[in-house]
């Protein structure tokens, strides 16, 4: 036989008082541990039932807190306030009751929210709320299941949470952004969801963490922006590759051409000289060019006009000629250069 009690060492003699259960509340199992454990908390249970409670000399008028789950109870005298100013614990109290004592279980939390398993997780927070047990949000997620949590939580807003011990699912993305402006739950799903966007993308993630290491934004929203404006930012992974692709762009050769080039051209040479006029940047995830706009630290170098390309397409001198003031030299002798023998084996 068991029988939870609470024993006091060396009591000379019982010093009970008349008690008297003015309203009968039951709890979640979960939160009744969580009531039990941290009494003098503030519990929204006790706040909104305190003034239920008759007040005179004859006796101590209390709350009754059940837990839902078992048989024991605590009895409360809040003396006004919203935590248990009095308590005792009652085992068995269950068995206490009479047939004509009613039991309010309107703070039985509704069924946990479910989150679409279907969904990627991309980061994690524990919701807090006092006088309810933590919750554990994953995110991204759409409205029903945020809706869910509120009621979950007994909140109208997520601003009436704490937001603690966030997680992202890459480790390295979650070191790299700086979340100083305090978002929101809804912030963080709006991040959540773009991210998902990018899971399944090869390489894109790593492009993703050399734009933050680039650009270092100052908070949550500074680096959503990023993340949706990704396809301006390339992620170098070889020098001799990014030589072929310049010169593709630069002459508007397709692959076949380039192909023809191999063994006349240096394009590890090329590729490291256009990566100087493009203002790549090193970072801890690789070489970064920025597409649209240069670094703030360069300038942006120019495109060849039409009349260049034309010109070039006769004459490699022609080019050079025609180039010479809207290209740094170092790329357009190169190209030149390593075009020069190709002339004279094709005849062009």
């Amino acid at each position: 036989m068991i029988i939870q009690a609470e024993l006091r060492r060396k009591q000379s003699e019982y010093e009970g008082e008349a008690c008297v259960v003015d309203k009968v509340i039951e709890l979640p199992a979960q939160r009744f541990q969580q009531f039990s454990r941290a009494l003098l908390a503030d519990y929204d249970f006790i706040a909104e039932n305190k003034n239920a409670i008759r007040h005179d000399d004859a006796a101590r008028y209390c709350l009754l807190i059940l837990d839902a789950e078992g048989t024991d109870g605590i009895l409360v005298d809040p003396q006004g306030y919203n935590y248990a100013r009095y308590s005792a614990f009652v085992p068995n109290s269950r068995s206490l009751l009479t047939p004509d004592m009613a039991i309010d279980r309107s703070y039985l939390s509704p069924a946990e929210p479910w989150r679409d398993e279907n969904r990627d997780e991309m980061l994690r927070m524990t919701l807090r709320v006092d006088g309810k047990p933590d919750y554990t949000l994953v995110l991204p997620a759409d409205e029903d299941y945020l809706s869910a949590v509120k009621a979950y939580l007994d909140i109208d807003v997520f601003a009436d949470a704490m937001l603690r011990d966030i997680r992202f699912k890459v480790p390295y993305i979650g070191e790299l952004i700086c979340d100083t402006d305090c978002p929101a739950v809804e912030d963080y799903n709006d991040f959540a969801e773009a991210l998902e966007g990018i899971w399944q993308k090869d390489g894109m993630l790593l492009t993703y963490a050399a734009v933050l290491d680039a650009e270092k934004p100052e908070t949550l929203r500074g680096a959503l922006e990023l993340l949706q404006n990704l396809d301006n930012y390339q992620r170098i992974v070889d020098t001799y590759g990014y030589g072929q692709q310049r010169l593709q762009e630069t002459l508007g050769l397709d692959d076949e051409a380039v192909r023809e080039l191999e063994g006349y051209m240096d394009f590890e040479k090329y590729g490291t000289d256009c990566m100087e006029n493009d203002h790549v940047v090193e970072t801890e995830f690789g070489r970064l060019r920025r597409l649209e706009s240069p670094f703030p630290e360069q300038t942006q170098g120019q495109q060849w006009s039409d009349s260049a390309m034309i010109t070039a397409a006769k004459s490699p001198e022609a080019m050079c000629r025609t180039t010479a003031t809207s290209w740094k030299p170092s790329i357009t002798a190169t190209a030149c250069a390593a075009i020069r023998p190709l002339v004279t084996i094709t005849g062009i």
